[in-house]
């Protein structure tokens, strides 16, 4: 998995303050996409042990209430294997911290999903 940015303290995708993750890889191709710099499933930079301890250093901090997943496509299918243990790892490690999605849904207004 790659990716192009984590944000910190993000006020805009999600309950709270939030960590996000913005992935790498997008299928969709949507008319108006804000974000077409990320729909190459080979740019940003890859996914590692350094990226994965800046979010989880975010976890710690009391006042922020999760993270949110978004992109490009989180569900991209190069993307979904390593979010999906990523998940399992903050669910395990922060129970009481929420996990969100951005879904991609072209031409409407896309909802925030809970894991």
């Amino acid at each position: 998995m790659r990716y192009h940015n984590i944000t910190k303290d993000d006020m805009l995708n999600g309950d709270g303050l939030r960590v996000v993750l913005w992935v790498a890889g997008c299928l969709h191709g949507c008319k108006g996409c804000h974000n077409p710099i990320t729909w190459d499933v080979c740019g940003g930079i890859p996914f590692d042990e350094a990226a994965k301890k800046e979010i989880f250093d975010e976890l710690e901090k009391p006042y922020i209430s999760g993270i949110t997943m978004s992109g490009g496509d989180p569900l991209h299918p190069d993307n979904r294997k390593e979010i999906g243990e990523l998940i399992e790892e903050i669910k395990q490690r922060y129970p009481s911290k929420t996990v969100w999605y951005i879904p991609v849904i072209c031409g409407r207004k896309s909802r925030i999903s809970a894991v």
